[in-house]
């Protein structure tokens, strides 16, 4: 099960990536040829159009094959020998031609005719790249087609984060007033705090969030001795102080006040402003990961891949169902999306890199360019194995 829910989610969220890809190249009148799900060989495709819509074996990725982007030269000839070889061994299995011999008169002309069919429409495919190809574009066409799948991976968890906050009515802690909601009963402040009381000051230390109110007491119960601890509290608007204790909770191994905090319905403006803070803290939280991987803070056995990611999955839906799931679709689509900012060659970033000095009239030769970003994927393939590998060792 947990490996299925695994390959929905990366399945969605490359969905989404490739599909900022492709729209945003047809919106440029590029040629697409091809919108895969997966890598490796065909399992499943059909064409509408110019497009071959594909899913392939590996649950690995995706890629939109827009013409013009590798900047080889079209070989006619080539193109003619390898279609006459394919075409003689597709017609030795067809019924008509399963007796006839390579020599044949009606052998031969069935071939003939058959690649000057494929030629005639190689021609126009390249004519059509040609003209609107990839590299025919302006720099901001082709940035816009490049930025594209980023953005709509951060588009996407922005609207996740949006409908899990709609459904739990949770601001983030930060946002969050101190007011008391529920004061449990076997707490030392029952009867002492009440629900709507807000927290202004622990021990003459101002509060202002939820944050920080948890912050203090987690500060104080390190180390705590049963002693007061004074709190100013606003009360049916107006100010007292209380002087209470701590209680110790065994399922949470620390001194607590033993209170939660007072949840109101949000309204649409506040859902909206919880969600872009929310974003920033995932996405600084991803920032920072990545940093501590370049700096070596973190190492590569510290990181779950493929292998580890289903085990993880799993844990999250068995423990908190749907949310939990949405909660990972964010991570992931954050994640995926800083990665691929990354500028590193064959990354959607590191084709970025190429493109911005010709904002500036700065042409790079395009075929150089294609050789750094194949060695650009042998490193990300490289790098892929690798985790692959811990992952294996740590899990199995």
């Amino acid at each position: 099960m947990s490996i299925i829910l695994t390959l929905i989610l990366l399945g969605v969220i490359v969905l989404i990536h490739e599909s900022g890809h492709f729209f945003m190249a047809k919106f440029f009148k590029m040629p697409v040829f091809e919108f895969a799900i997966g890598m490796g060989p065909k399992i499943f495709s059909w064409k509408k159009g110019e497009t071959v819509y594909s899913i392939r074996a590996l649950p690995l990725g995706g890629f939109v094959n827009i013409g013009g982007m590798q900047p080889e030269e079209f070989d006619l000839e080539n193109f003619k020998r390898e279609k006459i070889d394919e075409i003689a061994e597709i017609l030795k299995e067809e019924e008509d031609f399963e007796n006839l011999e390579m020599d044949d008169e009606k052998f031969v002309d069935e071939v003939e005719k058959r690649v000057n069919l494929e030629m005639r429409e190689e021609e126009k495919r390249q004519n059509y790249i040609s003209k609107n190809g990839f590299y025919t574009k302006s720099p901001f066409a082709r940035f816009a087609v490049l930025i594209a799948g980023v953005v709509m991976n951060f588009i996407s968890a922005i609207i996740a984060i949006f409908i899990m906050l709609s459904v739990t009515n949770m601001k983030p802690m930060e946002l969050t007033e101190p007011v008391v909601g529920v004061v449990r009963s076997d707490s030392k402040v029952n009867g002492k705090l009440e629900k709507n009381d807000k927290i202004l000051e622990i021990n003459g230390k101002k509060i202002q969030n939820w944050k920080e109110m948890t912050k203090e007491i987690s500060k104080i119960g390190k180390n705590y001795k049963d002693e007061n601890i004074s709190l100013k509290i606003l009360r049916n608007n107006k100010e007292m102080t209380q002087n209470v204790k701590l209680t110790y909770y065994g399922e949470a191994k620390s001194n607590l006040l033993g209170i939660q905090v007072l949840q109101k319905k949000l309204t649409f403006g506040e859902k909206i402003n919880s969600t872009f803070y929310t974003f920033k803290d995932y996405f600084k939280m991803t920032l920072d990961g990545v940093k501590m991987l370049v700096t070596g803070k973190v190492g590569m056995n510290d990181m779950t891949g493929p292998v580890g990611l289903p085990k993880i999955v799993g844990m999250a839906y068995s423990n908190g169902g749907a949310l939990a799931l949405l909660g990972i679709f964010i991570l992931i689509s954050i994640n995926i999306g800083i990665m691929n900012l990354l500028p590193i060659p064959a990354l959607d970033g590191g084709r970025i890199l190429f493109v911005l000095p010709e904002f500036f009239g700065i042409k790079i030769n395009k075929k150089i360019e294609e050789k750094i970003h194949i060695i650009g994927m042998i490193f990300l393939i490289a790098i892929m194995l690798i985790i692959v590998f811990f992952d294996i060792t740590k899990y199995f």
